[in-house]
């Protein structure tokens, strides 16, 4: 009986722990990689460690360098090293898992495709 009784509570405790871990997957985690313009004018390599390195041309910026971002309530904000404003705060939507499109507060947008 004290057998069936930790055998019942270990297939628990996994299945529990796999429904946890299926839900954890972040906002965050769907940045991580290259992503480019359909153009290849202009490229955005995420990093885990908040940093993104930006070159070329990104709809109508014209980036090259690293910066810091952070995402929250479905926007993204770009920082610099330094700590100061860029100015950019965009939202983003992932329409697929192979898509990011970034949307200015304008209307415009730009589609980047991961590599």
């Amino acid at each position: 009986m004290k057998k069936q009784l930790v055998l019942v509570v270990g297939m628990m405790l996994v299945i529990v722990t796999t429904i946890s871990l299926s839900g954890c997957v972040d906002e965050k985690s769907k940045f991580i990689g290259t992503w480019r313009t359909s153009d290849g004018d202009g490229t955005m390599t995420f990093n885990n460690d908040n940093k993104v390195t930006a070159t070329g041309q990104l709809g109508d910026f014209s980036l090259s360098g690293t910066y810091t971002w952070a995402v929250a309530d479905g926007k993204i904000t770009f920082t610099s090293e330094s700590g100061g404003s860029v100015g950019i705060t965009v939202d983003y939507r992932f329409p697929d898992g192979n898509q990011l499109v970034l949307t200015g507060s304008s209307g415009g947008s730009i589609t980047l495709t991961k590599a």
